[in-house]
């Protein structure tokens, strides 16, 4: 459900009111109404194919997390990581690429499919 991806995306629903200064301010468990209990189901039912989805490992590194967004954002630190390590790597693939040398006893094969390794994670 394109939904449940927009909370991924977007960060769980908050249901607000205004108050007598005209401010927006969260509601209490009480004063929510049918609209924000659709919506926070939708959010529920994001966090909840996430998890499931997940292995035992990743579950215990999220496991606290309470919003399917909070989830994502941590995966996603996990398994790129930061903007300095991101340029890192690409920096490290780059140097690999530029030193490509086929070696004395190495076929074509093997040097394609380096080649191709270094490709696809560019």
């Amino acid at each position: 459900d394109f939904k449940n991806w927009l909370s991924v995306k977007n960060g769980p629903h908050i249901p607000m009111k205004l108050n007598d200064k005209n401010e927006l301010v969260a509601k209490s468990e009480d004063e929510w109404d049918e609209d924000d209990f659709k919506k926070l189901t939708i959010d529920n039912k994001a966090l909840n194919i996430l998890l499931v989805s997940l292995d035992k490992a990743e579950y215990n590194l999220v496991r606290r997390c309470t919003s399917a967004h909070d989830v994502w954002k941590l995966l996603i630190l996990t398994h790129e990581g930061t903007e300095q390590v991101k340029n890192a790597k690409l920096a490290l693939l780059n140097r690999d690429y530029e030193l490509v040398k086929m070696q004395p006893n190495e076929s074509i094969n093997n040097l394609y499919n380096w080649l191709l390794d270094i490709t696809n994670a560019l």
